[in-house]
């Protein structure tokens, strides 16, 4: 399974791409996560679905000193064949 989330809220500054990572690396969950110059922060996730939802959950909550406001999820069908999740440049 393949989605892209774009979280929204106080998500930047707060240490959320490297919280993402290490989660997202615990659970076994390969692809993403970048800011975006808007200031939300947007991931691709690649996985096991139930891993993903639950990731996708977790995210809805975030790290401490943030406050997500918002976490749109989208299908993709961008293909990705690392076995890494990274933190990637701004967009």
């Amino acid at each position: 399974m393949k989605k892209i989330i774009v979280i929204s809220g106080k998500v930047q500054g707060v240490g959320f791409r490297y919280w993402l990572q290490r989660l997202a690396m615990n659970r076994g969950i390969f692809g993403w996560v970048r800011n975006l110059n808007a200031g939300q922060v947007e991931a691709l996730l690649v996985g096991k679905e139930v891993v993903i939802h639950e990731l996708i959950g977790e995210c809805k909550i975030g790290p401490p000193n943030s406050f997500v406001e918002l976490v749109k999820v989208y299908d993709t069908e961008v293909e990705y064949i690392e076995k890494s999740f990274e933190i990637i440049p701004t967009r």
